[in-house]
């Protein structure tokens, strides 16, 4: 069983209708955040990337992917 086939999930979509992020609320409040190959976690409580990478891909910014995750966070609670 994928635990994340059962949590919120979100995708964003690059101007040509492709998933260039997809961002999943785990369980502890965390948002895990895939990105083509590359995976890292986002803590939305300070903006913290674990590991730390630039997530701009596409049409967006590292600061507009971190916003959607606390948005994601944000409407959970």
């Amino acid at each position: 069983m994928d635990l994340d086939d059962y949590l919120e999930t979100v995708s964003l979509i690059g101007c040509i209708g492709n998933i260039t992020h997809r961002l999943t609320l785990r369980v502890d409040g965390t948002v895990g955040v895939r990105a083509g190959n590359v995976e890292v976690i986002i803590d939305p409580s300070d903006r913290t990337v674990r590991p730390c990478r630039n997530l701009g891909r596409g049409e967006y910014s590292h600061d507009q992917v971190i916003d959607a995750a606390r948005t994601l966070a944000q409407g959970s609670q």
